[in-house]
């Protein structure tokens, strides 16, 4: 085989391997909900830095389709992936809907 096929039938295949283990992260940066509750730092690491009414949280997190999950020491929580610049969560201070949408920063 030639060097160069070779050397793009290799990368084609580390690609496929790294999204298929899920090491390349579709979310990143901070999102903010409106009322400014909750906002979520998410780090290239797999950390996430969250704020929720002004208390600082840090877990480790991984995107598993449409659904972000936080792994703390109280259980899991799950994040909805809307699309790359919108995440809605279920949370008790959303006394009406029940959910709190979050948007990216720019």
């Amino acid at each position: 085989m030639h060097s160069k096929t070779r050397y793009s039938v290799l990368a084609t295949a580390a690609l496929l391997l790294l999204l298929a283990s899920g090491c390349i992260r579709k979310i990143s940066g901070v999102y903010k909900d409106a009322n400014n509750i909750m906002s979520l730092d998410f780090q290239p690491d797999g950390r996430v830095y969250s704020r929720i009414m002004g208390v600082p949280v840090v877990s480790n997190y991984e995107e598993s389709g449409s659904k972000i999950i936080f792994k703390g020491p109280e259980g899991d929580t799950f994040v909805d992936i809307v699309d790359a610049n919108t995440l809605s969560i279920d949370h008790p201070l959303a006394e009406y809907t029940g959910r709190i949408e979050l948007k990216k920063q720019q």
